[in-house]
């Protein structure tokens, strides 16, 4: 495999901070769990790895899959809260279990500058120049956003291929070896695909949060849609990434992204 491109070391994150603004992801309260153990699994929004329930009231949830092994289940009808943002779940079988959630796109639309600032953070060199060359950098964005994101959880103590699945979301992001079965520090390769195509060039970020404190590190993906991550075994993990290409219907909006993340965690 290619030498992955750092772009930076591990570093705090400030809140408020537009450079890492909006990240969703599926959060168990617990992820190592007992067969049959009851556990809520929020929607999340926010920065730094923390954040609040997102309103589900403002999106069609397009997929929400229980995977286990080689059997799937839809949840959706589980689906609860105020914000309709959270489900209880619990898991009669030991092993990995993967939970995929996929929503129908929202629109955005920012000033140009704030665009294109929000692209330069992001790591979306492939729509500045598109921009560039387009004479369209003084251009406000019009965009439509879609969320596809994955957990993965332990039951009874037992590993399996689960952890592995492409689940059939636009924005794929598939761990190349089970996080739960690292030893207390491992180096762990994540491969990003987009439409079933390995997405190269991409930032992909790894966030992990312990004791109150939130650090990430950033790679971009080599040609085989691969990064590789150095993975502690402890707290909570989220590996993110975004992609973004013009959008079909220009009269809807002139960008269609895709925002993907895959969290998993030792408590």
């Amino acid at each position: 495999m290619k030498t992955n491109r750092v772009l930076t070391v591990v570093g705090l994150l400030l809140l408020g901070s537009i450079a890492y603004a909006h990240e969703f992801w599926l959060e168990p309260t617990k992820f190592l769990l007992k067969k049959n153990e009851q556990v809520l699994i929020n929607m999340m929004v926010g920065e730094d790895y923390q954040g609040e329930h997102s309103n589900g009231h403002k999106y069609k949830i397009l997929k929400l899959d229980h995977f286990a092994g080689t059997t799937k289940e839809d949840i959706r009808s589980k689906v609860t809260g105020d914000s309709l943002s959270r489900v209880s779940v619990s898991f009669a079988t030991s092993g990995n279990h993967l939970i995929a959630f996929a929503n129908s796109s929202k629109f955005i639309e920012l000033k140009a500058l704030k665009f294109n600032d929000y692209l330069r953070s992001e790591g979306l060199d492939n729509v500045l120049r598109l921009r560039e060359q387009q004479g369209d950098t003084m251009k406000s964005g019009k965009e439509r956003y879609q969320r596809c994101v994955k957990t993965l959880v332990q039951v009874a103590g037992k590993s399996d291929d689960t952890y592995a699945l492409d689940t059939g979301m636009p924005l794929e992001i598939i761990p190349g070896s089970n996080p739960y079965s690292i030893g207390s520090t491992d180096r762990v390769t994540f491969r990003i695909l987009f439409n079933n195509a390995p997405l190269s060039d991409g930032l992909v970020l790894a966030w992990h949060a312990k004791d109150g404190r939130t650090t990430h590190t950033k790679l971009r993906s080599n040609s085989q849609g691969e990064v590789t991550f150095p993975i502690e075994r402890s707290g909570k993990w989220m590996i993110s990434t975004v992609y973004m290409i013009p959008n079909v219907n220009q009269a809807e909006s002139d960008w269609q992204s895709y925002w993907g993340s895959y969290t998993f965690g030792y408590f």
